[in-house]
């Protein structure tokens, strides 16, 4: 089931989901919108009935009884992830939230207390998620030159004021991140800069944003979108001047298609974890993104040893074709 299907992001997930051979439900709580980005057309031959925030109680455990292992993927809008995270939480269904926004404390939480399988997304926004993982992913401390580092997420100047800002707790996610690997980090000295495509492609000098004042739950609602991104984590010397960068992460092409293919790898994982009846029930998109890893190593490894074989058999062969023959002489 994929909350709301109505909207651009969730139309790309449900697209992707029924592509990669999920069977989708007919039904989409459409997150109490004000205006609907695709209207019900339905999604690749299958008929979406748009369900209301009064009726969506009676639509989902009518939805349930027709669909028991049924996963939710939920992409509907910031100021609602809270109130949604508790609904499905209360109804028993594993989901994946794929919507930026809410107290992310809170919705663990309120999953963990409810006892359901989820895959909640942290840190905030495709850059920090990406970084987020990388760091995890080194697991050592750096070499010790390395001592101090500014983490700057770059968006487009068309973004206006929502610049795919960080939250607060995704800033102190990637400073506890590199404290692990033994860098003297501090959240103070996370910037953000505004570059546009011009200055982009011409290498010029980025625009420093002035750092807000308050954070509004509506800067959620533009996090991740865009086709070009770069994290950037240059040494800061002790006087707090900031030289060349020592050390540039950039990744490009991240649009709709990305994120919904995002979605499908978690909604698998997630059905997987159902069907195990795993301990651990709360994700995020690090241990899918190391899921995905370990199946991809598997297959490469059975791929490896399969080619193995062929090749011992064909030697077998070879050497048993002159005893073949010297019985047949003899």
């Amino acid at each position: 089931m994929v909350n709301s299907a109505t909207g651009k992001m969730g139309h790309a997930a449900a697209e992707a989901m029924v592509a990669a051979g999920f069977s989708l439900v007919p039904h989409s709580l459409t997150g109490m919108s004000a205006g609907v980005a695709v209207r019900g057309v339905g999604v690749r031959g299958t008929p979406i009935q748009l369900v209301g925030n009064e009726r969506r109680q009676a639509a989902l455990e009518a939805v349930k009884a027709a669909y028991p292992n049924m996963v939710v993927v939920d992409y509907t809008l910031a100021h609602v992830v809270e109130d949604h995270a508790q609904l499905y939480a209360s109804n028993g269904l594993p989901f994946v939230m794929g919507t930026l926004g809410g107290d992310r404390a809170k919705i663990r939480q309120v999953v963990e207390e409810a006892g359901v399988y989820a895959v909640l997304p942290t840190p905030e926004g495709d850059q920090a998620a990406n970084l987020y993982a990388l760091l995890h992913s080194l697991g050592a401390a750096l070499p010790a030159h390395f001592e101090q580092y500014r983490y700057e997420p770059i968006g487009r100047g068309q973004d206006g004021g929502a610049l795919d800002v960080l939250s607060v707790e995704a800033e102190g996610d990637i400073v506890r991140a590199l404290k692990l690997l033994g860098i003297n980090a501090s959240e103070s000295a996370v910037g953000r800069m505004r570059a546009s495509r011009q200055q982009r492609l011409e290498g010029n000098p980025l625009d420093r944003e002035p750092q807000p004042t308050s954070w509004s739950k509506q800067l959620h609602t533009l996090q991740g979108r865009g086709a070009a991104r770069a994290c950037r984590l240059s040494v800061v010397d002790a006087d707090g001047t900031e030289p060349a960068p020592a050390l540039l992460l950039r990744h490009y092409g991240l649009d709709r298609a990305a994120f919904a293919a995002g979605a499908v790898a978690a909604a698998r994982f997630l059905a997987q974890r159902v069907a195990e009846g795993a301990d651990k029930k709360v994700y995020d998109m690090v241990d899918v993104l190391r899921s995905v890893r370990a199946q991809v190593q598997a297959a490469e490894d059975a791929a490896a040893a399969r080619r193995a074989g062929v090749s011992s058999f064909a030697s077998n062969v070879v050497a048993a074709a002159p005893s073949i023959a010297a019985v047949a002489v003899a």
